[in-house]
């Protein structure tokens, strides 16, 4: 045995192998995370979560592996049974991550040897005889159904089977919310609502409910629409609005009343219908009776008239015969000519008919299609109440502290005063820095500060994107107060030379420290404080700076939570393209000027018998409003003020202007409740965004060289 090989399925991965050497590889783990061994695509498996699960080696065993279930959102399943915790992995063990999520096959290379079984040997004599099915509604027997299957024959999910287990499952959801039981595709599903339909369990354990979630194009069962809740059975046809997915409701095994006995048919009980006897009539005697009568007239002619009159008369019927027989053809001839004549009139006519029929099709389908498309549209459409709702929750408000220090000490960095004023210096390149100190002294000033911001998760496990800003201020450009500037005259005396203005200032790329003709020392950022809290929530949970943006004002910060956590919807980086002025949005955030929400409680810890102590409850403020225009290229600062932090790369320019300092990093929602940017400035007068896509960007991992 020297490896182990996954062979997938389903999924992105499909028909793709991946081998380990069984000594070298001691774990193997599986998720959307780009660092998971097996790294599954973050758009196309997202019933994975981003760490699944992991298969490890029994330490006992150098044959023997582990599957585990990582606390996944939509379960580990081996052999179409959900797996609780771990379990062992066997030669030929099909895996699925998740609910219609990718599968795989767990193989080993080579195959273990199978241990010798004896053949079992069946004594006929000893067979059960053949059960008799007794013709009636049901079996006798009791079956219980152990897992619900439901089997989509369209849709996106097109021929996928998803399964529930019975006994662990009181609640099934559907809808194209992720965090629904089965969540449909946004864009291709577009009939089905965020939160369309739910199946539901009854307390006696016996049934099951179908429920309409007020869904807006409706719940379909057997075709036939349903009101508010109707009752499933095994084998019901389920639709999600009309046109919309369909699937089976299958229970396995299937209950007793879904097996119906074979009726006999019993021919002694329907005899065959008879044979309809047709009446034949004879056609001899008219025959004979015509040919007698002429032979009368004959004769009586021949008796009454002589020969030559006879002869003379039959020359003469011949000859009328064939006059008549001239004109009859003639006239036929000029009846074809006028029928051919109004033919062709009826055709020319015909044609400009279907041609101008024709016309108005193809134009009713163009409206109809144009209709149609806005309809879809409309149905994807989501009010600014809709969007709070939905992803006020996935929106957090952030507490920061932090202060500016020396690499090389350790120590904070203070800004040195100069007879009561801010003190700078310039440095080789022409730049204004502060004169910085290690040392706290009289009138100096530490260089760091506090400050609040907001973000918004992006995924399950505690990802959150805010402004780098916000998360990370010593890498953004901070304002510093007017000052002197100081200069060392011949006598290496410090002196004032001139007054400095108000400017800008990005701290980590200071180079100054102790005195201005100090060493170029390197300086950097740490955090006091980087808390997250969510919204109507007093618990404050602690962040970490997983990553910061060099070019745009994006940051990733990451919080730990037992629950999983819901994420909004990160429009695509092409929308990037479609977003035009005019259009509307929706901005979530925790501006500063809004009033708080305070929580007094008194502590219940008997280790700990305090007073009341009194938090402030975070209530995230709905700004609606619509994009004024879109910048490609810099934006620059009118006032320069310190709540006027612009950044220099392509922005969204908002005409939302109810918010202010601390709705930085907040999402800014379309109109189908997908986040198309991150607030990052504003004043009174405008405000302004950064696209998501720059924010996507950072939370991939690409090449920069190809």
């Amino acid at each position: 045995m020297e490896r182990i090989v996954i062979k997938h399925l389903s999924g992105s991965k499909a028909n793709q192998e991946i081998s380990f050497p069984i000594d070298q590889v001691p774990e193997i783990s599986l998720g959307r995370d780009a660092g998971s061994t097996v790294a599954y695509d973050m758009e196309r498996d997202d019933a994975v979560s981003r760490n699944h699960a992991r298969i490890t080696r029994d330490p006992t065993q150098s044959t023997v592996f582990i599957l585990t279930d990582l606390g996944s959102r939509n379960g580990v399943f081996v052999n179409q049974s959900r797996i609780a915790g771990s379990t062992p992995l066997h030669h030929g063990d099909i895996v699925q991550l998740g609910t219609g999520g990718p599968e795989f096959s767990f193989q080993m290379d080579p195959p273990p040897a199978l241990t010798p079984k004896a053949t079992r040997q069946i004594d006929l004599r000893q067979a059960a005889p053949t059960r008799e099915i007794a013709p009636g509604p049901a079996a006798n027997a009791e079956v219980r159904p152990q897992r619900v299957l439901l089997r989509h024959l369209t849709g996106s999910k097109a021929n996928q089977e998803v399964t529930f287990p019975v006994t662990q499952t009181t609640e099934i959801t559907f809808g194209r919310d992720p965090a629904a039981s089965v969540s449909y595709d946004a864009e291709r599903d577009d009939t089905v609502s965020r939160n369309h339909a739910t199946i539901k369990r009854d307390a006696q354990q016996k049934g099951f409910t179908l429920l309409d979630l007020n869904s807006r194009n409706g719940v379909f069962v057997n075709g036939a629409r349903i009101r508010d809740n109707v009752a499933l059975h095994h084998g019901d046809l389920i639709q999600f609005g009309a046109g919309g997915p369909e699937l089976t409701f299958l229970l396995d095994p299937p209950p007793a009343d879904a097996l119906r006995a074979t009726r006999q048919f019993d021919p002694r009980q329907a005899p065959p219908a008879q044979t309809r006897e047709a009446t034949m009539t004879s056609m001899a005697p008219t025959a004979t009776g015509g040919e007698t009568a002429a032979s009368s007239a004959t004769a009586a002619g021949a008796r009454g008239v002589g020969k030559e009159t006879v002869e003379r008369l039959i020359t003469q019927t011949k000859a009328e015969s064939r006059k008549s027989m001239v004109n009859i053809v003639a006239a036929l001839l000029a009846l074809v000519a006028v029928v051919a004549g109004v033919f062709v009139f009826m055709g020319r006519e015909t044609d400009k008919k279907i041609e101008a029929t024709t016309s108005q099709v193809q134009a009713a389908k163009s409206q109809s299609e144009a209709t149609a498309s806005t309809v879809k549209a409309m149905q994807d459409l989501m009010t600014p109440k809709e969007i709070a709702a939905a992803y006020s929750g996935s929106t957090v408000y952030i507490e920061v502290s932090w202060k500016l220090i020396d690499l090389a000490s350790g120590q904070p960095l203070y800004h040195q005063s100069w007879e009561g004023k801010p003190a700078y210096v310039r440095t080789p390149k022409g730049d204004l820095e502060p004169v910085l100190t290690a040392q706290a002294q009289k009138n100096s000033v530490p260089i760091g500060g506090s400050h609040s911001g907001s973000g918004f998760a992006v995924t399950e496990n505690g990802f959150i994107l805010t402004n780098r800003h916000v998360a990370a201020p010593w890498k953004a450009y901070q304002m510093l107060p007017a000052g002197v500037r100081l200069e060392l005259n011949q006598k290496k005396e410090l002196v004032a030379v001139e007054n400095v203005p108000q400017h800008r200032w990005y701290p980590e790329k200071s180079v100054w420290s102790q005195t201005p003709l100090g060493e170029q020392k390197p300086v950097a950022g740490r955090h006091d404080r980087l808390e997250v809290t969510f919204a109507n929530n007093k618990l404050r949970i602690p962040a970490k700076l997983a990553r910061v943006s060099d070019e745009h004002d994006v940051a990733l910060i990451k919080v730990d939570t037992p629950a999983a956590v819901k994420p909004t919807v990160l429009a695509p980086e092409s929308s990037y393209e479609d977003v035009r002025p005019g259009d509307p949005i929706t901005v979530l955030g925790y501006p500063g000027v809004s009033p708080k929400v305070f929580f007094a409680g008194k502590s219940k810890d008997m280790l700990d018998p305090g007073g009341m102590n009194i938090v402030d409850i975070p209530v995230p403020t709905v700004t609606p409003g619509s994009i004024g225009k879109v910048i490609r290229g810099t934006v620059t600062t009118a006032s320069g003020g310190k709540d006027d932090y612009y950044s220099a790369s392509d922005s969204y320019q908002l005409t939302a202007n109810a918010t202010g300092p601390g709705n930085s990093g907040g999402p800014v929602f379309d109109n189908r409740g997908r986040v198309i940017g991150l607030f990052y400035a504003g004043n009174p007068t405008i405000t302004f965004a950064v696209p998501i896509k720059f924010a996507k960007e950072l939370m991939e991992v690409k090449a920069v060289l190809q």
